[in-house]
């Protein structure tokens, strides 16, 4: 054998093992990464209430004042509805609140009169909510992955956390009700984002 073959068998074994130990590194990389970055799951983040369904009905359209004060007790033509965003997970998990709106068989009424009011468990106004201009429906955001759906609220839960909401809707008070009977309603529902 001459020196010249010897000299490529060496370049090339070394160049084999070069190549070895490089990928060897890029599998250990990358499926380190996979183990450390958490999949999101549906799951993940659940959404807990009685139910999740509001009606509004053009019975009566009241200030942001009184819409502020709806209780459980004086709900009846108003919305008003108590639900919990909770964090399955062993990790935070970052979470969306968002409404969808229903079609009826009856006449709607214009979203720009139907406003939001979301407080925590302890009855304080969320961001957004905690000004003197109430969000409408209008106002909301649809949601990048549900075009049909709009973002009430977003934030994040620590690892098996649970969180308490209050939402009250109604019909703004610069809203003409007339005789005839008409609905706005929709399904409110949480995601892990």
């Amino acid at each position: 054998m001459s020196k010249r073959n010897l000299k490529y068998i060496v370049f090339l074994v070394i160049t084999i093992i070069v190549l070895f130990v490089v990928s060897l590194g890029v599998v250990y990389i990358i499926k380190s990464d996979q183990e450390n970055s958490s999949v999101v799951n549906s799951k993940d983040v659940t959404y807990e209430a009685n139910t999740n369904t509001i009606i509004i009905k053009s019975i009566i359209s009241v200030s942001d004042d009184f819409g502020k004060n709806i209780s459980e007790e004086n709900g009846g033509a108003f919305g008003y509805l108590t639900f919990s965003v909770v964090n399955n997970v062993e990790e935070k998990r970052d979470y969306q609140i968002y409404i969808t709106k229903l079609d009826n068989a009856m006449k709607e009424i214009n979203p720009n009169y139907i406003r939001f009011y979301l407080t925590d468990s302890s009855n304080t106004p969320l961001p957004k909510f905690d000004g003197n201009s109430l969000p409408s429906y209008h106002d909301l955001r649809y949601l990048d992955d549900k075009a049909d759906s709009k973002l009430i609220y977003s934030g994040t839960l620590d690892i098996k956390e649970k969180k308490n909401f209050t939402l009250r809707v109604w019909i703004d008070d610069s809203y003409v009700v007339s005789e005839e009977e008409s609905v706005f309603s929709f399904e409110i529902d949480a995601q892990a984002v």
